[in-house]
């Protein structure tokens, strides 16, 4: 579970969310090591995620309001850009690749907590976690990008991604859990792989992630 239901002691302020993002967005080599690479968090073994650190004696009743924070969008390394269309892919078109999928991360999460009966706001309180979806090692297998000519590519899945989400408390910045999870677009046929049908398997997979979160939150909450 994300959380054990037991009130812990406020951590320093100066451990803001973005000192912690910096540690906890980057790279899947934090996912090789059985040690936490989180001061005060300890590795624990849940079903249906690959790898979670959780800060351990948190009382998640206190909390009863969710804010969303900013996704980080980060592209595999071993992923070339340059290999896709006649130029490759120009620097816009990867900004507007990843600006689009962390929106996409915010509002996708955003919804699915929400239907699931989480208050969501935009502003921290006293009774707020900060969760932050951010995705990295983002790999896509035929991104639709312009090209001289009329070409079709066809890919047996879109692409993969590592969810590398942080849950902290919205007001001092403490982080209370860490978690990665890679996925896989899957399909079973061939198929044509355009904007909106990556686009598409970035949906599916974000809306997967989400549900997960909701239920490892509903089972901390019901303790």
């Amino acid at each position: 579970m994300l959380f054990s239901r037991h009130r812990h002691p406020c951590l320093s302020a100066t451990m803001t969310v973005a000192i912690m993002l910096a540690i906890a967005a980057p790279s899947l080599a934090d996912t090789n090591s059985s040690s936490s690479p989180f001061p005060g968090l300890e590795l624990v073994n849940v079903k249906g995620i690959d790898r979670l650190y959780r800060r351990p004696d948190v009382d998640a009743s206190v909390y009863s309001k969710i804010l969303i924070g900013e996704p980080v969008v980060e592209f595999s390394k071993n992923w070339r850009p340059s290999n896709y269309g006649r130029f490759g892919i120009s620097a816009q078109q990867l900004k507007k690749i990843r600006v689009d999928l962390a929106a996409l991360a915010k509002t996708t999460f955003a919804k699915v907590l929400g239907e699931g009966g989480y208050e969501i706001v935009t502003t921290a309180g006293d009774d707020t976690l900060e969760i932050t979806p951010n995705i990295a090692e983002l790999y896509i297998n035929a991104p639709d990008v312009p090209s001289a000519g009329r070409t079709r590519t066809y890919t047996m899945e879109a692409g993969a991604a590592t969810l590398v989400l942080t849950v902290s408390d919205a007001v001092t910045g403490t982080l209370l859990a860490v978690a990665y999870d890679r996925e896989r677009s899957q399909s079973l046929t061939m198929q044509w792989s355009t904007s909106v049908s990556n686009r598409a398997a970035a949906a599916d997979m974000l809306k997967s992630w989400a549900g997960q979160v909701k239920r490892e939150l509903d089972a901390a909450r019901a303790k």
